[in-house]
């Protein structure tokens, strides 16, 4: 017989080695899957520390260096991901791509393993919550481990900040942190539930960190690549500007207000109300409220320290356009914060996490706007009650503050600059990436999973001539007039029928995945 007082002892570590036997389980059968999202990371990652900045970031590119090295199947982007992910990877580049994905998902597990059982006794968790965590967080588990991404990884990196920030290690916590944001950007939140700490120290702390990190990759990566990343990149990206921009898939309030405002004559031609105007200001007023919300938790002096740093992981994924299943992970923050506050708050998070991770978001597409995005509202609601739990204290002053800095600061996108371009045809295409005039109609090349294709439109081309159109700086120009102003990116321009300028550009669609647009008023 085994002592009560043994079995007492080891009572966090047996649901944790339920866990194990569950992720190893996927790793192994993770073996027979689709590379999926690890191929870009892996291939994405190879190119860019041989300083190939711009293969990587267009994803045409990126995907026709992939098919050369013999894989098929594969259509990957590299967009999301900023240059130090490269440095991050570069331990698992030494491998196949094979072997590689099958160690990154290792080392990821270990981590988030090790992590939970360190996080178990200092915030002394009750075993059951742990039993329970592998079934409500099956899915973002699962889909960590099969499409090997890093987010395992980075809630062992958050968590293990936020201990090392509580035991008085200051510089442990910046080196996590730190990590952690030039990795995957938005947990630059830390910094704020930082500042309304008024941990001003450990502010420093990060942003050195940050700072040294950022110096390490500009020597690996080179300035270039993250000029183009910052600068060129970075602002699509933050606009939900990944792979397809009014997507229901990323369940945020981002899309789900786009496609309520923002008129696309391809994408979303039945707006409710056409006006850039209506939706910036709705972002602002739903960033801000989240914003004030943070802090109102942050300064209450009952709310803890880890259900502070709690709500701001969680408002994090709510403020990005960008969702994800495999992101939800970061959802456990709430549920380990709660774990022994009053047993209405945890069953009703414990609840809104099943219904959040459980959702079948894909199976939604056919369905009217509002009710394609359940797993919004989850998260809503679960960071409602996260802060109703912690005894917010709402400062309207702070709420109104608030939104004249994030009006002042998108006060550029309010009233856009006039666009004389339009789709040259009205229907949704794949990722074009080329098009050619063949037997006096135009053709275009896309590209997919399988590789190159091409399809005629039928368009009817009796003469061209690219001799006085060209791309600079990323605008359009006919003799020497300059036609957009527009910050997609432009390329191929040519004169048709002497009456018309057909170029490709991805305005309005992820970076990179281009389409045919045209002016005809020259």
């Amino acid at each position: 017989m085994i002592p009560n007082s043994r079995l007492k002892r080891y009572a966090l570590y047996y649901p944790l080695l339920l866990l194990a036997v569950m992720l190893a389980w996927f790793i192994f059968k993770a073996t027979s899957a689709p590379f999926s999202d690890y191929a870009g990371y892996y291939f994405g990652s190879r190119a860019l520390l041989r300083g190939n900045y711009e293969t990587v970031y267009d994803t045409w590119s990126l995907n026709q260096l992939i098919a050369q090295q013999g894989y098929s199947g594969i259509f990957v982007s590299y967009t999301p991901f900023p240059p130090f992910t490269s440095i991050v990877l570069a331990p698992f580049l030494l491998f196949p791509v094979a072997v590689s994905k099958i160690l990154f998902n290792v080392f990821s597990a270990v981590m988030f393993i090790w992590v939970l059982a360190r996080a178990g006794k200092y915030l002394s968790l009750p075993p059951w919550v742990l039993w329970l965590m592998p079934v409500i967080f099956f899915i973002p588990l699962h889909n960590n481990i099969f499409f090997g991404q890093a987010y395992l990884l980075l809630f062992a990196l958050l968590l293990e900040g936020y201990i090392a920030y509580k035991k008085g290690k200051p510089v442990i916590a910046a080196l996590l942190w730190g990590v952690a944001i030039v990795f995957k950007l938005f947990p630059l939140v830390i910094l704020f539930f930082l500042l309304a700490k008024k941990q001003y120290k450990q502010v420093v702390y990060c942003l050195a960190v940050c700072a040294l990190l950022g110096s390490i990759s500009v020597l690996l990566n080179g300035f270039a690549a993250w000029q183009y990343y910052v600068f060129t990149i970075f602002p699509r990206a933050n606009n939900g500007e990944l792979n397809d921009s009014y997507t229901y898939l990323f369940q945020s309030a981002f899309m789900l207000l786009k496609n309520l405002f923002v008129y696309d004559a391809v994408q979303n031609p039945q707006v409710v109300l056409s006006s850039m105007p209506v939706f910036v200001i709705c972002m602002v007023l739903f960033k801000a409220l989240l914003l004030a919300c943070c802090v109102g938790i942050t300064i209450h002096k009952k709310a803890t320290d880890f259900v502070a740093f709690a709500g701001w992981i969680t408002a994090s994924l709510l403020l990005s356009p960008n969702g994800s299943s495999y992101s939800l992970i970061l959802l456990l923050m709430p549920l380990l914060a709660l774990a022994r506050s009053k047993p209405v708050y945890l069953v009703t998070v414990m609840a809104l996490l099943v219904l959040v991770c459980f959702i079948p978001v894909s199976a939604l597409g056919g369905k009217p706007l509002l009710l394609q995005f359940p797993r919004l509202y989850g998260l809503l609601l679960l960071f409602g009650v996260l802060m109703v739990a912690a005894g917010m204290q709402f400062s309207v002053k702070l709420f109104a503050a608030l939104v004249a800095v994030l009006l002042l600061a998108d006060a550029g996108k309010l009233f856009p600059k006039p666009d004389k371009s339009t789709y040259l045809l009205l229907q949704p295409l794949p990722f074009v990436y080329e098009y050619a005039i063949k037997e006096n109609q135009l053709v275009y090349r896309y590209w997919d999973g399988s590789g190159s294709h091409e399809t005629s439109t039928h368009y009817g081309v009796h003469n061209y001539s690219t001799s006085d159109v060209r791309i600079q700086n990323n605008q359009v120009y006919y003799k020497n007039k300059q036609l957009t102003s527009t910050p997609d990116l432009k390329k191929q321009p040519m004169l048709v029928n002497g009456t018309q300028i057909i170029y490709l550009s991805d305005r309005n669609r992820g970076f990179g995945f281009y389409t045919l647009r045209t002016i005809t008023n020259l």
